[in-house]
């Protein structure tokens, strides 16, 4: 088997049903399964899938919505291929990229992740990977208005790969040779984050990490998730999470220090010049300020 592709599912039956066409439709010349873990989703995913796809899909039914990360290692557990595939449920593959991001993995041996390009639904360029790494400096330079100071290029405009340091993890290739070294998604994750952590440690076993402009993905960013709140709390503990792993105590004390003098300039300046959304949005950040 080349290749694993794997979904986590929770209420996103008709996009995950779209995604899924959208492989079968422009996968060829490679041997491939697919694998979805539903997040106890409390519908009748399995049915619908099993009615569209018969058995070109292996259904993995969880009792808890245990996140992102931790599901994604489940399907993990039981993947049969060379290659592990992690795919979100609102992707559409725009050309064969599991067979381009599976040839690059294998004909390159110091790289262990490949990410493919990713677009908006006009077909811009959405960010795709990263080449920075959150630290001090990034919060810093955000509570000085300074984020030019790590805005390189996430996007690659070329037809050229590239070596990053992360990739998003929407479409998101491993080598299972390096997941056996490395492990897979810390479980401390439940969303958010974890890829970034997860491409440091693959980094610091002696891997490397390509974005492929070649392989072309529609990532329809935000549609599996309907609440923004939730949402951006997801995303702070993700972020917090990853400090919390990556650096000492007292790294992060500062951290926490700096994130609440951000928090409360930028909410003092939207109130002068009284612009309501992001009054809401630094409000809600107030009130999340602090660490779990």
């Amino acid at each position: 088997m080349d290749v694993s592709i794997i979904f986590v599912n929770y209420k996103t039956i008709n996009l995950l049903a779209n995604s899924i066409a959208s492989v079968l439709t422009e996968t060829k010349d490679i041997s491939y399964e697919i694998i979805v873990v539903d997040n106890a989703s409390g519908d009748d995913s399995r049915a619908l899938l099993f009615e569209k796809f018969n058995n070109k899909v292996k259904y993995v039914s969880l009792p808890d919505n245990i996140g992102f990360g931790r599901a994604n290692n489940e399907g993990i557990k039981i993947a049969n291929g060379r290659n592990v595939f992690l795919l979100n449920p609102d992707t559409l593959l725009l050309n064969n990229a599991v067979k381009i991001l599976s040839d690059y993995l294998d004909d390159n041996s110091e790289i262990g992740v490949v990410g493919a390009n990713l677009y908006n639904e006009d077909k811009s360029f959405q960010p795709s990977f990263s080449h920075n790494y959150p630290s001090l400096g990034f919060e810093v330079s955000n509570l000085f208005h300074a984020l030019f100071l790590f805005n390189r290029e996430n996007v690659n405009s070329t037809k050229n790969p590239k070596i990053v340091k992360s990739v998003v993890g929407a479409a998101m290739m491993i080598k299972q040779s390096v997941i056996d070294k490395t492990g897979a998604f810390d479980p401390r994750f439940f969303m958010y984050a974890e890829e970034e952590e997860w491409c440091l440690r693959i980094r610091k076993s002696g891997h490397k990490i390509a974005n492929v402009p070649e392989a072309s993905i529609l990532h329809l960013d935000g549609k599996s998730f309907d609440f923004s709140a939730d949402r951006q709390k997801r995303r702070l503990e993700g972020v917090r999470t990853l400090y919390r792993i990556s650096y000492s105590p007292f790294y992060c004390r500062i951290l926490r220090v700096v994130e609440y003098l951000t928090i409360i300039s930028r909410l003092a300046v939207s109130k002068i010049l009284r612009n309501h959304a992001k009054i809401d949005f630094w409000s809600f950040m107030y009130d999340n300020r602090k660490w779990e």
